[in-house]
């Protein structure tokens, strides 16, 4: 009996020292998807900005000024807030990207498979999925400054109604390296799960 008490005394603070691990990877999980929202503010700001910058100067909205929400009537130039623009798009990328749909670590369903295969299709999910919530999030950013609606642009197609990009898109470095980061993570995190999963089973097999 005190065999049976030392082996499940070891089992429980392995299974409680993998639970911290866990927790901990979690966190560094939350603070990398943080930084990749935070970086693709940043990002759709500077696009943004490119984007208003050509607009204004382009010879067919010097025809028609009025098309664009920032155009200052009394100057001929742009009324860009950038604050405010800003905020916009912070408000923009924050409903687009912070919730748990892209995010493994926050889903609580979550059932993990240690096996190589699953990492990389979580990983290739998650990419896909976001990339297609960045194109939308640039959709829905440059409806801050167009009033009646783009000339006609192959660059962007409409979707449920909302303006999507549709043209070669490539993450920021800043982008890049935190989702780089966070499927580091990710890999750490499937495997502790398994591992946890594992050493349940064993405890479990041991009270038999």
């Amino acid at each position: 009996m005190e065999t049976e008490a030392a082996v499940s005394d070891d089992s429980r603070k392995e299974l409680d020292s993998i639970q911290r691990k866990l927790e901990d990877t979690i966190e560094k999980m939350e603070l990398e998807a943080l930084a990749f929202i935070e970086a693709t503010k940043k990002f759709t700001s500077e696009w943004i900005k490119r984007e208003i910058e050509i607009s204004v100067n382009s010879p067919e909205n010097a025809a028609f000024p009025e098309n664009l929400r920032l155009h200052n009537k009394n100057t001929g130039e742009s009324n860009l807030n950038l604050k405010e623009l800003s905020l916009k798009i912070s408000g923009i990328v924050e409903t687009h990207l912070n919730h748990g749909d892209y995010w493994i670590h926050k889903n609580a369903l979550f059932q993990p498979d240690s096996s190589r295969d699953y990492i990389e299709y979580k990983k290739e999910k998650i990419l896909k999925e976001l990339t297609l919530s960045v194109r939308r999030i640039l959709g829905c950013a440059t409806e801050i400054f167009w009033e009646e609606g783009e000339p006609e642009n192959k660059a962007w197609v409409k979707e449920m109604g909302k303006r999507k990009y549709v043209c070669f898109l490539r993450f920021s470095d800043e982008m890049t390296a935190s989702l780089n980061h966070y499927f580091e993570l990710l890999e750490e995190l499937i495997i502790l799960n398994h591992k946890i999963k594992e050493e349940i089973l064993r405890m479990e097999r041991q009270k038999v």
